[in-house]
């Protein structure tokens, strides 16, 4: 419903004071919006939730981590690896000097920042919804009575209107204004999260590039050193010292070891365009890993902190709580559609029927109407909506908890990995040591004839293996360095603040309140938007839920009903009556249908 009155003076002889006229106006708003909440009252106003929002993920939040090998800690006195700038973790000036051009030229990373710049512009535009629109037009209209009138006339008109400007008692506008910011925030989030994801990509395409390397010298070193093997058998088999067995057993071992060198070369291409893709162009030849980089940080102990600081540092755990934030604001919104609609809108123009008197002083007129829309009856739409934003924010607080337990799992992963690195590598290097060993010794009993060529062969393809593995876990090492810093949130610019835009346009409600706008207000106004929620342990939300009220739920059935006509009652109609004890007991009856048994 829609109620509005326009004051149209037709002459200055007619006309009354402006004051008397806003105070006359007055008195019939306040009427008009008495009689609006009256009318309201048939709708049932959801009461606002004030209980704060608390994420369960069931983790424990406090605890250290477990199962550490040598290199890595936990503990509350040693914070998080992810406190660090990447350009203080990573030591290695050519990996450094990677990662800017990624972060320059990268075409993900670049569109995350266009995606900011995207949010920051939307909530501009809802910003700007609390300023009054004027619309200008002007205009000509020729009519007649009927099709019979030859005598019709025409009309010229000015007009400067002010839009519907919506008052915004119930902080609907105010909730709108909250959400895209929270949108902003998350989006902000995001950009983050694609930083650490390159920054790690490209950390471990330059390792993978430097150990392919590695592969490469250690295939071709073995290929020189079987060429040599094979030269040594062939002279033996045609002087008639060996027969033709430990020639061809050496051939077959040298292919083998030059199959290994364009193994290597093809990881080599391939790294190299993996790391082309994410550095956006070319690698500049200045750039490109020695081969088996040792260590590429600038770290001795690997510190992991604790897992509450994943709610600090991981921007997808951020991400998520910024859309908690947003649907809850979206319930706000929901909660504003109950009550009534008041706005406001005014005309003033020139209108005549000749363009020469258009502008002439009896032909200016002006219009001033407050309305106020009241919701009725609309079929439970408000209701569903209400419905759909709780449920909304349900699910959003799920995603929230899942993502902190998707943090603590790939940290516990990285970890677990790390647990035994270290001395699957000392025992990679006993084999490299034995295996040497053992090949010097059957080398030297094949020359002296004492034992087959069979014996070199194994020895030698076990040295090589080794020596492969070697190289392999010397990579997993520095991966798992990689890998520990992406999860713990490290990589995101923690030394460039994030510029949170503020409200720049007040309601008119609002705008008499200059507390809400300085500057203080505004800085607190930032801070809350980006505070975080409150994240409790299991026992913790077990009392919280004990101290809740209880909600109880009876079903009286008014009338039954046999669907397929057999003379049993297939289903039962009537009322349920939900009732929450809180210190002020509500009731809402809600008519349902239940199916029970018969």
């Amino acid at each position: 419903m829609s109620l509005r009155y326009f004051v149209t003076p037709n002459s200055a002889t007619k006309a009354v004071s402006l004051t008397a006229r806003v105070r006359q106006n007055s008195g019939r708003f306040l009427g008009l919006t008495a009689l609006a909440f009256s009318m309201a009252a048939c709708n049932t106003i959801p009461k606002a939730d004030t209980r704060p929002i608390l994420a369960v993920p069931n983790i424990p939040i406090e605890q250290t981590y477990g199962a550490f090998d040598k290199e890595t800690v936990s503990s509350a006195e040693q914070g998080s690896l992810a406190s660090q700038r990447w350009q203080n973790f990573y030591s290695d000036e050519r990996l450094k000097g990677l990662i800017a051009l990624g972060l320059q030229n990268n075409k993900d990373f670049e569109s995350a920042r266009l995606a900011i710049e995207k949010a920051r512009a939307q909530y501009q535009i809802t910003d700007i919804n609390d300023l009054p629109r004027i619309d200008g037009s002007g205009g000509y209209t020729r009519s007649a009575q009927n099709n019979r009138d030859r005598n019709s006339s025409g009309a010229y008109s000015v007009n400067l209107g002010l839009a519907n400007y919506e008052l915004d008692f119930w902080g609907k506008i105010a909730s709108l204004k909250d959400q895209a910011l929270q949108n902003f925030l998350s989006t902000t989030a995001a950009k983050d999260a694609t930083q650490i994801s390159l920054i790690s990509n490209i950390a471990q395409s330059y390792a993978n590039l430097s150990y392919s390397l590695a592969q490469l010298q250690l295939a071709e070193a073995t290929v020189e050193s079987r060429e040599k093997s094979l030269f040594i058998a062939s002279k033996r088999f045609e002087a008639g010292i060996d027969p033709k067995l430990p020639s061809l057993q050496s051939s077959a071992s040298l292919e083998n070891a030059r199959l290994a060198v364009l193994r290597a070369q093809s990881s080599i291409l391939k790294s190299r365009n993996a790391l082309q893709f994410l550095v956006g162009g070319p690698i500049p030849t200045n750039l490109i890993p020695t081969p088996a980089v040792s260590n590429i940080t600038s770290q001795q102990v690997f510190s992991a902190g604790l897992p509450s600081e994943l709610l600090r540092y991981r921007p997808d755990v951020l991400q998520a709580e910024y859309n908690l934030k947003a649907a809850g604001a979206n319930i706000e919104v929901a909660r504003a559609s109950y009550y009534p609609s008041i706005s406001l809108a005014s005309n003033i123009g020139l209108s005549s029927g000749s363009l020469n008197d258009l502008f002439k002083s009896g032909s200016v007129g002006w219009s001033f109407g407050p309305s106020v829309s009241v919701p009725i009856f609309d079929a439970g739409r408000l209701d569903a909506n209400y419905d759909v934003a709780q449920i909304e924010r349900k699910q959003t607080l799920a995603g929230y908890e899942r993502s902190i337990q998707t943090a603590f799992r790939e940290v516990s992963d990285v970890l677990a990995t790390r647990a035994t690195l270290g001395e699957q590598l000392e025992a990679q290097y006993r084999l490299q040591d034995n295996f040497e060993q053992t090949y010097q010794i059957a080398d030297a009993r094949f020359k002296a004839g004492i034992s087959n060529y069979l014996d070199v062969l194994d020895a030698q393809r076990s040295l090589f293996s080794t020596q492969q593995g070697i190289l392999d876990l010397e990579l997993q090492k520095i991966i798992s360095q990689i890998e520990l810093y992406q999860v713990l949130g490290g990589g995101a610019n923690l030394d460039v603040p994030t510029v949170i835009p503020v409200p720049q346009h007040r309601n008119l409600v609002q705008v008499v309140n200059a507390a809400t706008n300085s500057n203080k207000a505004k800085a607190v106004q930032a801070i809350d938007a980006a505070s975080s929620a409150r994240v409790v342990s299991a026992q913790e939300a077990l009392a919280i839920k004990q101290a809740q009220p209880v909600e109880k739920s009876t079903f009286k059935p008014t009338a039954v009903v046999d669907v397929n006509n057999d003379g049993k009652t297939d289903a039962a109609i009537g009322v349920i009556t939900e009732e929450t004890m809180l210190k002020e007991n509500s009731v809402e009856q809600v008519p349902v249908t239940q199916i029970i048994e018969p």
